[in-house]
């Protein structure tokens, strides 16, 4: 783990961490962080190298080559074999989290960010009820 995950974790209350991810262990909060930190800068590195932002067409593959960059490093970092580290990342619930803490991590290095990363977790959590609303009122046609 970096000096950056492990201080990010340090930054979070006990009950925040609890009230995000459940009853995890501290192994698994520990890569909860780390995955969003990899996909986070996995992704500005992708667009980065994208000359512009890809078409609907070229959408899938887009995101299919990002979470295979973000598996093989997640692996790598974690001394895991690729299928173990894609089991973990694809977990349904695993990836909401890793998503949602990787939005909170823009939030808080944003330079207007005056709210700690504590804040802007429970903000998150609880903006979950709101944000599914408007999924199933978008999903729903």
């Amino acid at each position: 783990m970096s000096d950056t995950d492990t201080a990010y974790l340090s930054e979070l209350e006990e009950d925040t961490m609890r009230r995000a991810w459940g009853d995890r262990t501290a192994e698994e909060r520990r890569r909860i962080v780390l995955a969003a930190v990899i996909f986070g800068r996995q992704l500005e590195e992708s667009l980065e190298q994208s000359p512009a932002p890809p078409g609907p067409e070229d959408a899938q593959r887009f995101l299919m080559s990002l979470m295979n960059a973000v598996v093989d490093e997640f692996a790598e970092r974690e001394g895991m074999d690729r299928d173990g580290a894609a089991s973990f990342l694809s977990d349904v619930t695993n990836r909401d989290h890793i998503l949602e803490f990787n939005e909170v991590l823009e939030a808080y290095e944003a330079e207007d960010s005056e709210s700690s990363l504590d804040e802007l977790l429970r903000q998150a959590i609880e903006d979950r009820r709101e944000k599914a609303i408007w999924s199933d009122h978008w999903s729903s046609g």
